[in-house]
């Protein structure tokens, strides 16, 4: 008897380090996403609104290329692509 509540405790205690670990990679790739967005924003010489537009096309466009990519990586690769095209 003693056994099975040790059991229970430990599976409790798993599962609860993973669903604390789910979180934390969730809240930090969202923040990596929009720390990328907001890099791009202050890369463009646009206003707010087109600057969204245009953030919409590029990232549309990586997508239908290579689709199953996180938002993250979708961002980097358009800032790459902003920064290679500037030089």
């Amino acid at each position: 008897m003693n056994q099975e509540v040790v059991d229970t405790d430990l599976v409790i205690l798993v599962v609860g380090a993973l669903l604390a670990l789910g979180v934390l990679y969730w809240l930090l790739s969202g923040n990596e996403a929009s720390r990328l967005r907001d890099a791009y924003f202050r890369s463009v010489q646009l206003p707010r609104a087109q600057a969204e537009e245009s953030l919409a096309r590029h990232v549309a466009r990586l997508q239908e290329k290579h689709p199953g990519k996180s938002e993250a990586w979708y961002l980097r690769r358009v800032l790459a692509d902003l920064q290679r095209d500037r030089r």
